[in-house]
Formats: structure tokens, C-alpha cells, sequence
């Protein structure tokens, strides 16, 4: 845990929140702080705890055909809401209640999973497979950027000097979309040595829209954009399954480190690609 917090603030607004940031004291908004009690650095820190600022609200906005989810909202509160339960088959709830133990998805939020992303986060890839737009506030106004673009180096320096406000994820309009989440760790409370996410919709038969990211490879979460043009305009098969799990193997960015070599995760890559698009054409068959 942090040993030396010389400060800790409760601002009373998002204007006073970021007033009070500065990177270069070492200060850090706070919510949850599952992400800086692992921290065990000795160097003096500022807290801003944002707990208090309201954005912990969760609403299925199904007129607009929308999820919002506010910022500090504990992760746990969102696998078990009865409303996320019932929208995108349930992919939401399901797969979030895979992070973690009880006690971390009790205490851990959605937007601090964000701005202190782990290499082997499995909120991102679970994420970035649906249309999920990630709302801040930096220098007095409220903008959104696609969480696919929110770790480009360019906006890094930005997302470090924001508050992120609210998580929306726009729910599919057309066809059958089905989403899974899968991820191999040595253990039930271990973190992921390799997480994927993996969502495809199908429109008169064929595939329209197909989203993979994998983490914990040991990098972040990463889209593999090869894989997903690669079915567009196929049938979902298990013939295009095979293939979409060889070309995941072949063209993911992996390493190797204490937990799993690099040719261990390619194959471990091709073959949880091919179980997702295999699991994906049983929900989507199981919808007729």
C-alpha cells in the first residue's frame, strides 16, 4: 500500500477535483482505490477522492438503446443489477463478475479500472467489444472518446489529468449480436495471464460487425483488427471459427514472462478465439 499521503482532499465539485490535480506533487484521484493500495511506493502523494462527486449511477436506457454507468460505480453493483442482467445477453454481468474475488469487485470501480489500467485487466477487453464510450472531464469541459482510442499515446497525458465521469455503451441496433469473455490464470483469484474478449453480429446470415481485444498478453487490452476484417461478410461457421482463431494466433502482439512463454500464448490466443466464435454461433443458433 502507499506509505506517505501527505494530503487527502474531498473536493466538492469536478472543477475543484482537477483544480486540485497536479502530477507533478504526485496527486491521484481516489474512489475505489483497489488500483493505488497496490502500490508500494515511499514517495509523499496527494489523494482527491472523487466518491463524493455523484457519478455513481447505473441506468438501461432502453428508449435510447444505451447503458450508462457512472464512473464510481463499484463493479460488483453492475454484476448485480437486474437490468444489465437482461440486455446484451447478460455478456455484462457475466463477465465482469469474472474479475477478482467479492471483496475487489465490492471496493474496485469501473472508471478506476480505466484510468489505471493493469496489463492484465480484464475490463478492457470486455469493453472494448461493445460500443462503449468513455465520457471525462478535463479543463472545464465534458468530452468522450471511444475506449478502443483512450490509451493512444497522444491522449495519454490528457486521460492522466481527467475525471473520468460515466462509462456509455451503446446497445446493437441490428441482427444478433452475442458477446463471451474467457481467460486463463493459474488460479480462481489469480489475475488473467491472458484474458479475450470477443463479440460478432449477424445480419441476414452474415457476419456484419466482429470485435476481439485480448490482454494480459502480458500488455494491455488490444483490439486485433486483422481478425475482425478478416470475418466481415463471412458466414459464422466453425470453418471461419478455425480460421479466425489461426489468424488470432498468428497476428496477435504477444510476450513471454514468468507466468507463460510467447509460443504458449499464441497457441492459448488461437484457441480461445476459436472457442469465443464457436460459443458465439451457439448463442446466436440457440436465438432462432
Amino acid at each position: 500500500m502507499l506509505k506517505s499521503v501527505r494530503d487527502y482532499h474531498y473536493p466538492g465539485s469536478l472543477d475543484e477535483a482537477t483544480s486540485l490535480h497536479d502530477r507533478e506533487s504526485r496527486s491521484f484521484f481516489i474512489a475505489g482505490g483497489t488500483a493505488l493500495a497496490l502500490s508500494d511506493s515511499s514517495r509523499p502523494v496527494e489523494l482527491i477522492d472523487i466518491s463524493r462527486l455523484d457519478l455513481d449511477g447505473l441506468e438501461v436506457d432502453r428508449k435510447n438503446g444505451r447503458i450508462i454507468i457512472g464512473a464510481t460505480t463499484k463493479i460488483q453493483t453492475v454484476v448485480e443489477n437486474n437490468a444489465i442482467k437482461s440486455v446484451l445477453g447478460g455478456f455484462l454481468a457475466e463477465s465482469l463478475e469474472e474479475i477478482g474475488s467479492y471483496p475487489i469487485r465490492n471496493a474496485g470501480t469501473l472508471g478506476g479500472s480505466l484510468v489505471r489500467p493493469f496489463p492484465w485487466s480484464d475490463v478492457i477487453p470486455i469493453l472494448s467489444v461493445l460500443d462503449t464510450e468513455i465520457y471525462y472531464y478535463h479543463e472545464g469541459e465534458t468530452d468522450s472518446r471511444s475506449i478502443s482510442n483512450l490509451y493512444d499515446s497522444d491522449f495519454r497525458p490528457t486521460l492522466n489529468n481527467a475525471v473520468i465521469e460515466k462509462i456509455v455503451i451503446n446497445l446493437p441496433e441490428a441482427g444478433k449480436t452475442a458477446a463471451t469473455f474467457s481467460k486463463f490464470n493459474r488460479s480462481e483469484f489469480d489475475v488473467a495471464a491472458l484474458n479475450l474478449g470477443c463479440s460478432i453480429t449477424v445480419n441476414e446470415s452474415r457476419i456484419t460487425e466482429a470485435k476481439l481485444s485480448a490482454g494480459a498478453r502480458p500488455m494491455t487490452g488490444k483490439r486485433i483488427s486483422d481478425v475482425e476484417e478478416a470475418l466481415i461478410g463471412e458466414k459464422l461457421t466453425v470453418e471461419i471459427a478455425k480460421e479466425g482463431g489461426e489468424l488470432a494466433g498468428d497476428k496477435t502482439p504477444v510476450r513471454g514472462d514468468n507466468k507463460l512463454s510467447e509460443e504458449y500464448r499464441k497457441e492459448l490466443i488461437e484457441k480461445m478465439t476459436e472457442d469465443a466464435i464457436r460459443e458465439i454461433i451457439n448463442e446466436v443458433a440457440n436465438e432462432n
